[in-house]
């Protein structure tokens, strides 16, 4: 769960919209390097993750119900959480991080272009790390976006440093973050987000996996 944990930020950019959508980050650190896919349909997400600790990965978010999904293709195994599971990693995640309600992100004065955006670079400093925002003033809904992914990283354990999170004028469709413990830096990048139909069968967990209930954290 802690690797769980430390993985959340690349969730900042999933939708849960009226119309299916799909997102694609290009995503490097050292846990992490590779394309990370996000699909969503109504109230289930699905994001599908590169080879990390425990090599590929995907990850199906109930939002009527409350449980994920972590699906380990490697291992053939599903690891799934019910929402107060979910609660309490949430809770930990935001002791481990301690208070950052005041990090406020602040403009740089500096411009660059990011994929098909324009953008503005902010920077916020919490717990003595600061991280950077690239943020899109003319993405399009982007308050809507901004919200609405915060609900799915909130139901994961939200990280305080999330770019969603932020108070800035726009869409984040870049972050540059320090990761704790010294592991390095994370950084993400929107490479596509577009409207278009996701298969239904895409957020249903392989019947021939082997299923685990995530034992409870302890306290």
């Amino acid at each position: 769960m802690k690797k769980l944990l430390l993985i959340t930020p690349i969730l900042f950019t999933v939708i849960s919209a009226r119309a299916d959508v799909v997102i694609v980050q290009k995503m490097e650190s050292p846990i992490i390097t590779g394309e990370v896919t996000m699909k969503v349909k109504g109230d289930k997400s699905r994001v599908d993750m590169p080879s990390g600790p425990a090599g590929a990965m995907s990850m199906i978010i109930d939002g009527t119900t409350g449980e994920m999904s972590t699906i380990m293709h490697g291992q053939k195994m599903v690891m799934k959480a019910d929402s107060k599971m979910l609660k309490q990693a949430a809770e930990q995640a935001k002791k481990v991080a301690g208070d950052t309600a005041q990090a406020k992100p602040k403009a740089t004065g500096k411009t660059e272009k990011v994929g098909d955006w324009n953008t503005e670079i902010f920077e916020v400093t919490m717990g003595g790390m600061t991280s950077k925002i690239w943020v899109a003033k003319d993405f399009p809904n982007a308050d809507k976006v901004k919200a609405e992914m915060l609900k799915l990283s909130k139901a994961m354990g939200q990280n305080p440093a999330d770019a969603a999170a932020m108070d800035v004028p726009g869409f984040p469709v870049k972050t540059e973050a320090t990761l704790p413990g010294g592991q390095g830096k994370m950084t993400t990048t929107v490479t596509k987000a577009v409207e278009e139909a996701v298969d239904a069968k895409e957020f249903e967990v392989p019947k021939d996996y082997q299923t685990m209930n995530l034992p409870t954290l302890p306290k």
